[in-house]
């Protein structure tokens, strides 16, 4: 017969001949390469000559197509959909299946060919797809069953030794042992109820390539009685464990798994690696260690695998290149960056550290230097309460000073080995205590700053009664909640919370609830540090608002300009305290409320919340408290200088008109008495210097009068 011309679609009639037929034209392709389409039962030869060949002519040893790419990776074909031929790398279309024609070397693709379909099925030759369950034990020739989710047991199957491919996933399958599958390549028990498996069944499973246990409640310790590594998988190619329960992943389990080439761990909760790294899968090539928070694991965890291609994990240091053999590309690791730390630093940005060191120099100096004014130099024999507070907030703002210290010189200890060394950071004393500190400074300077803000209320709201805080009362509710704060940062220490590693949980040593991520004592966490400080924050916003809106109200109905000027100064004073505590105690309220709801958060917020926004008013309280003290002290000593300079110009000046028309000199003594004492009683500011200045002309007026009558 005559070579046909391209473009053609070649059918073979198993008998030595063939057919030429018309191949469809896709116009609405516009590559030239695209633009034949063969049908599924068909192979498409590229090239000038476009020819369709059958597909069971594709890897069976002799050229079909004129460029000979049907011959072409042939050790890597997989037949994917068809069915493979008996001993060979033939693939056949269902179609060509027990067609009459034999197409498989041994003939296999006619054997069985009057096997009728079961109820709840659909087949493909000696391919089922079923939804139910059928009597598997009168198919024994079934090659493929599909059958997830249709209540099939492995008992039911015992007869059907020649199954290749097995999905029996979602089938509430308890155990899984007594039945011999020899030929078995691929295995899906996912989603069961497997709580164990049967070693012995195992090891039988000598061809098995792919096996899927993932959602199974299984549970794989290392010194259980039943151990992963007696487990036999030879010949397991691809495993799939994830969702199951794995807390601490030995190593040598996975030495009788010799050409294991991808190892799905996701889900199983995996903390802690141990043994000698993954150097026994030597032909390794993906790992998949996503939602495994994987703490401490083996330096050399990668070594020896060579042919490693990917990586996924939850934990940024398996991504970091001093962990990965030479030759692997980082950025074939896929994990999420951590909002904290870096591969060399507690840190991972020099922003971050300069901020952290202009707050802490802020809070420690400040607080420090307040404290001694207020304690040392500026000792007020005032019985109010008012100081005491202050005093007790620079202490505990200075503790967040000392907090942000110690985050900084951690930093810069274990800068340039942080990769190896951060757990021992995490899980050290001094990490503990600063976590401590902070959640204690936090706590008491909100509830402080609420009794600073409780006092000037009853001040200011009942000003003629005496039921406002002295310092004895001042101190002892300072006691009560310094032993509050004491407690609510404690309670995580305690051997009932021990387990918690509350100040564990990152580089920075608080655990802010403001992620999605769940945590040990997230609950804790949220209670306190939103909702706690949240109530608080309302409180002391609807205080000093109040107090601002009386001494605003008071002021402008007061007919003293020099009155209403000290007023407003206050006024202002304390709505300064409000926004600053807005700043703080609000972001960090909205952003914890939204992670709850669901809302995504960005991880790197726990820094910025942390590092930037908790400090700020352990920073600046010294300003607003002590600082703005200092300087009304100066204001007011400049303005009683200058008050006295005016009132001895005025009073030398009309004393001396005075006194001088005074002949007699005990009366002119009493008039100079008089003057001393009207100076020494009269309050003066520069704002009414002007009424001073009348007063005294009127005094002087009124007095020569009176000196005339008396002469």
């Amino acid at each position: 017969m005559e070579t046909p011309k391209p473009p053609a679609i070649i059918h073979f009639d198993g008998y030595g001949s063939f057919e030429v037929r018309p191949i469809t034209i896709n116009t609405n392709r516009s590559d030239s390469s695209d633009t034949y389409i063969c049908p599924e039962t068909h192979f498409f030869c590229p090239g000038n000559l476009t020819y369709c060949v059958p597909v069971f002519v594709r890897c069976n040893g002799v050229y079909d197509c004129p460029g000979r790419e049907d011959e072409e990776g042939c050790d890597r074909y997989q037949c994917p959909g068809f069915y493979r031929c008996r001993a060979s790398t033939i693939c056949v279309h269902a179609n060509h299946t027990c067609d009459g024609v034999l197409h498989c070397p041994q003939h296999d693709d006619e054997l069985f060919c009057n096997i009728t379909c079961p109820q709840n099925c659909t087949c493909q030759g000696l391919a089922f797809y079923c939804y139910g369950q059928f009597p598997a034990e009168q198919y024994q020739e079934l090659r493929f069953l599909h059958a997830p989710n249709s209540g099939l047991a492995p008992e039911n199957l015992k007869l059907n030794s020649m199954l290749i491919y097995l999905n029996l996933a979602k089938s509430k399958i308890k155990h899984f042992e007594n039945v011999q599958f020899i030929n078995l390549r691929t295995l899906d028990l996912s989603d069961n109820e497997l709580s164990s498996l049967s070693t012995t069944q195992m090891n039988t499973m000598k061809n098995l390539q792919t096996l899927s246990l993932a959602g199974n409640p299984l549970v794989f310790l290392s010194n259980s009685d039943y151990d992963f590594q007696f487990l036999s998988f030879s010949s397991v190619r691809t495993l799939d464990l994830s969702n199951t329960i794995i807390s601490e992943l030995n190593i040598t389990a996975f030495l009788k798994c010799p050409k294991l080439t991808f190892l799905n761990l996701t889900g199983c909760g995996v903390k802690r690696i141990v043994g000698e790294g993954f150097r026994s899968l030597t032909l390794l090539r993906h790992l998949d260690l996503r939602r495994c928070p994987v703490k401490e694991y083996p330096t050399d965890i990668f070594e020896g695998l060579g042919d490693l291609r990917e990586v996924w994990a939850d934990n940024y240091k398996l991504c970091c290149p001093a962990t990965f053999p030479q030759g692997f590309y980082v950025t074939k690791c896929h994990s999420p960056t951590d909002e904290i730390s870096s591969c060399d630093a507690l840190l991972r940005s020099n922003f971050y550290r300069i901020i952290l060191s202009v707050f802490a120099a802020l809070a420690l100096i400040g607080n420090l230097g307040s404290f001694v004014y207020r304690t040392l130099i500026n000792r007020e024999s005032s019985n109010l309460g008012f100081a005491v507070f202050v005093t007790h907030l620079c202490i505990s703002d200075f503790l967040m000073g000392v907090y942000l210290a110690v985050i900084g010189i951690a930093d810069r200890i274990y800068q340039g080995d942080y990769l190896w060394k951060d757990e021992i950071w995490k899980r050290s004393a001094g990490c503990k205590v600063a976590g401590f500190l902070s959640l204690l400074s936090s706590e008491v300077s909100a509830l402080i700053i609420c009794l600073i803000t409780l006092d000037r209320f009853l001040v200011i709201r009942f000003p003629f009664r005496n039921i406002h805080f002295k310092k004895t009362s001042a101190h002892i509710a300072c006691a009560l909640i310094w032993l509050l704060g004491i407690v609510l940062a404690g309670i995580p220490l305690l051997p009932v919370t021990e387990h918690w590693n509350f100040y564990s949980q990152n580089g920075i040593c608080i655990p802010l609830p403001i992620t999605r991520n769940d945590f040990a004592g997230h609950d804790y966490s949220f209670s306190v540090m939103i909702i706690v400080n949240f109530i608080l924050f309302l409180l002391i916003a609807a205080g000093q608002i109040f107090i601002y809106w009386s001494i605003r109200t008071n002021s402008i109905a007061a007919e003293d300009s020099n009155k209403q000027s000290k007023d407003l100064t206050i006024a202002r004073r304390l709505i300064t305290i409000a926004v600053s505590d807005f700043l703080c105690w609000f972001p960090v309220g909205l952003l914890g409320l939204l992670a709850s709801s669901g809302v995504p958060v960005p991880g790197e917020v726990n820094v910025v919340i942390a590092i930037i926004i908790l400090p700020v008013n352990s920073a600046i309280n010294p300003f607003l408290y002590t600082i703005n003290s200092l300087l009304e002290k100066r204001r007011k000593a400049r303005e009683k200088k200058i008050q006295k300079m005016i009132m001895s110009t005025i009073a030398g000046k009309y004393s001396e008109t005075v006194i001088s028309r005074l002949d007699d000199t005990h009366t002119r003594s009493e008039a100079l008495h008089m003057i001393k004492k009207w100076m020494s009683q009269k309050v003066i500011s520069l704002q009414n210097l002007e009424q001073i200045v009348r007063n005294a002309q009127e005094n002087m007026e009124n007095l020569e009068n009176e000196t005339e009558k008396g002469l």
